[in-house]
């Protein structure tokens, strides 16, 4: 029988998910460039979303960097338990752009209804739920963050089971609540003209498949944290999610110029 995965037999899950984040990380900067260049005529408020994103993931991938050049250079050869400074920091900019995104997403949802759907009164409570988890799932974030800087230790993150799982649930129930928004709101303007149904088809697609995306992370963050909570396998869904945050769907946009990411 072979003995459970540990710490210093799992570093291959850590610099895997390093060099995906680091590909995902230009692409998303890539995005962000061409965003500006092709859309300078958005809004204020939707160029400072894309600027905080791209900070905060900025920051993580700073941090993750950090920590991953204590663990392969200056300790190289010497398993390391301990969780320093920059693993925490790291751990925390991956949320905030979680959150970022969520809200972002949310006050796009609640302005798009409240200027074509007319249903503003049936639909605020989903919105007002939406909100509700991106704010619990960061709030559980910053909780986790703090613990974990405590500890100071990976052997011991299985005691904060809890708060990691409120956090992943949290994030996986706002973002289908996302998909399910954008599908119906798009479903709900088709007018059987071929361009705009060609159109609504599209970013229904889009949507979808951006809800699937993160989705998926978080279920598998939870399942691998769960499983092998004294291991680097769970960083292999995390590390990567605030960057497909930063990616999902580039940037969509309707007929009349409203923007949705």
């Amino acid at each position: 029988m072979s003995p459970p995965p540990t710490i210093s037999s799992t570093y291959s899950p850590w610099f895997i998910s390093l060099v995906i984040e680091s590909i995902l990380y230009g692409v998303g900067v890539f995005q962000a460039s061409l965003y500006f260049r092709w859309y300078p005529k958005d809004k204020r408020h939707i160029k400072v979303f894309v600027c905080l994103v791209v900070f905060s993931e900025t920051i993580q991938i700073v941090f993750f960097v950090r920590s991953s050049h204590f663990r392969f250079v200056e300790r190289f050869g010497i398993p390391q338990n301990d969780l320093v400074w920059s693993d925490s920091l790291q751990l925390l900019a991956n949320y905030i752009s979680q959150f970022i995104v969520q809200i972002y997403f949310a006050s796009r949802i609640f302005r798009l209804n409240r200027e074509r759907s007319k249903l503003l009164r049936t639909s605020s409570l989903g919105i007002y739920i939406i909100i509700f988890l991106a704010v619990i799932q960061i709030c559980a974030g910053i909780a986790q963050t703090i613990w974990t800087y405590q500890i100071r230790s990976y052997l011991k993150l299985d005691k904060t089971k809890a708060v990691t799982t409120l956090q992943t649930v949290a994030s996986l129930a706002c973002d289908i609540g996302i998909t399910v928004y954008l599908c119906v709101f798009l479903k709900r303007h088709k007018n059987g003209l071929p361009r705009t149904e060609s159109m609504m088809n599209s970013l229904m697609i889009n949507a979808v498949h951006r809800g699937m995306l993160t989705v998926l992370t978080s279920a598998f963050t939870t399942a691998l944290f769960l499983a092998y909570p004294n291991t680097f396998w769970f960083f292999l869904p995390l590390a990567p999610s605030s960057k497909l945050y930063m990616n999902s769907d580039g940037k969509v946009r309707f007929g009349s110029g409203s923007s949705i990411c």
